[in-house]
């Protein structure tokens, strides 16, 4: 990378957006030059942000409060993900990754190779390589964050309120290191921004975005003294806006129907896209695969395999202990039920009890951690990162998510039901010593094993709707995650939603299995 790389233009044509109830702008058509900083200013709250995410491409289908028109060019190319880069206010940065990692994903991303190493632009910004991406500094952060942006090699940048919160002289350092990074790599830079002071001595232009006009113009340089007593009135007027609402509780209930509607009509689509989903169609299979194996950890890791395995042994402690302990009329009855009631609790352990309590915990746990995961990729603007590379973030965490699932689910069943049946021999052989493992082993077994064959009677049935309860868990864990995130509570009331969505989704595949699958079995025979 070099001054040489082509920066290009970036034109909004006819624009409107929409925010809600309030338009943000309205037919806006303008033209930012290649090669040149250009600042746009505005108080908080008028849609910089919204705007900057529409010139990067970055709007979902998720965002239905916003609504927009008209089209952006970054070049001759319609905008789209992957064209713009971005440097997010919060910096987007993949934590799990290392700094190094962070920059190598991005260049594999590119298309292109790069001019310069990874671990050479640390050091020319001087970025730790050795020291985890969670626990750099502010500035560090925010160096790497450009570090990753330029690795990816994009002809325009957008920087989104870099200042923000910084005291004048950070602020200062910033904007210099903003004007050093462009002078040396010779982009088009776009930073939407409250704060001009600090930004202002680096702008080549500055655009004035008006709230009560509605439009963005270009602010003549011998007017830039004047901005400060231009953004008063509309920081005011934004104020007054946001305070004044007739119908709050209309605008609530009418949020929340659509919300309901959306939502509704949007989950069957969600499952079909999941169905597509399992076929990977990664950009770079290194990143798929490392993802891949991060959710796998998650789903399937040594401690979701001790919580399954421990809920296995207080269910087969639990069924086989009290089964024996409390039979009615113990002396009479057990000695004639001893068997029958062993081979029906060898079935129901292997076909229904463990199946269905593994499959609600699984959704609890793994559910819940899955949906966190993303919700913190959401609401740190990860996943919109990803797009910024040029990457489907379905393909990078939905694919992987999906087969982790349907890998990870049969074995951590699995696990279950051999802690259970294990749990139940030993309290059966210490409460009946004179009958001993081997009575235990034919009769527990006896309605699952078959002749000559290695393995269960209904394992296939077994697998059908284990498979089916852990494709839906990922599903809903992912798109709950997915859903728009705008404080940490967001985060915590989706984890809540998946575990109750995907709870009743797995008691409502093993309710319609059993309608069918049980409908011609008879434990115990032959």
């Amino acid at each position: 990378m070099s001054k040489e790389t082509s920066a290009v233009a970036v034109e909004l044509n006819d624009i409107h957006i929409t925010a809600g109830s309030r338009d943000l702008l309205e037919n806006v058509s303008t033209r930012f030059k290649a090669g040149e900083i250009t600042l746009i200013v505005g108080p908080s709250g008028v849609g910089k942000s919204i705007l900057l995410k529409l010139i990067a491409g970055l709007h979902t289908s998720f965002e239905s409060a916003i609504q927009y028109s008209g089209n952006v060019t970054i070049g001759d190319q319609p905008a789209r993900g992957g064209l713009a880069g971005v440097v997010f206010q919060n910096f987007a940065l993949f934590d799990e990754m290392s700094p190094l990692e962070n920059l190598n994903f991005a260049a594999s991303n590119a298309g292109r190779k790069a001019s310069i190493k990874p671990r050479e632009m640390l050091q020319q910004l001087r970025v730790p390589v050795n020291v985890p991406t969670s626990r750099l500094s502010g500035g560090q952060r925010q160096r790497l964050a450009i570090a990753r942006t330029l690795m990816y090699d994009p002809p325009v940048i957008l920087y989104d309120e870099p200042t923000s919160g910084l005291d004048p002289m950070t602020g200062g350092q910033v904007a210099d290191l903003i004007r050093k990074t462009h002078d040396q790599h010779g982009k088009t830079s776009i930073i939407v921004t409250h704060d001009y002071h600090s930004l202002m001595p680096i702008a080549d232009r500055i655009f004035l975005l008006d709230p009560d006009q509605k439009s963005l113009t270009e602010t003549p340089k011998e007017l830039w003294h004047t901005i400060e007593g231009m953004l008063l009135p509309m920081t005011q007027q934004v104020r007054s806006e946001e305070e004044v609402d007739s119908y709050p509780v209309a605008r609530m209930v009418q949020g929340k129907l659509n919300q309901f509607f959306t939502a509704t009509t949007n989950s069957f689509l969600r499952f079909g896209t999941g169905v597509a989903s399992l076929i990977p169609t990664w950009k770079n299979p290194q990143w798929g695969f490392r993802f891949f194996w991060h959710f796998l950890l998650m789903v399937g890791g040594p401690a979701a395999f001790l919580y399954l395995i421990a809920a296995g042994l207080i269910s087969g402690f639990v069924t086989t202990y009290f089964t024996f302990k409390f039979l009615p009329f113990t002396d009479y009855t057990e000695p004639l039920l001893v068997e029958d009631l062993l081979t029906a609790l060898g079935f129901a352990t292997y076909r229904i009890f463990i199946p269905v309590l593994g499959c609600v915990l699984i959704a609890a746990r793994c559910g819940a951690a899955v949906t966190s995961d993303i919700g913190g990729r959401q609401y740190g603007n990860q996943i919109d990162a990803l797009k910024t590379f040029g990457t489907s973030p379905r393909s990078y965490l939905l694919t992987p998510i999906l087969w982790t699932f349907l890998i990870a689910t049969p074995l951590l069943i699995g696990a279950a039901f051999i802690a259970a049946k294990t749990i139940s021999l030993i309290v059966f052989v210490y409460s009946h010593p004179e009958r001993g493992a081997n009575f235990w082993h034919f009769h527990f077994h006896r309605g699952l094993e078959l002749p000559a064959q290695y393995l269960y009677r209904g394992f296939w049935w077994l697998m059908a709707k284990l498979l089916c309860s852990g494709f839906g868990i990922a599903v809903i864990s992912y798109y709950q995650g997915l859903s728009p995130k705008y404080s940490s509570s967001d985060v915590s009331r989706s984890v809540t939603s998946t575990i109750l969505w995907a709870t009743l989704c797995v008691l409502t595949i093993h309710f319609l299995f059993a309608l069918f699958e049980f409908e011609n079995v008879v434990p115990g025979s032959r």
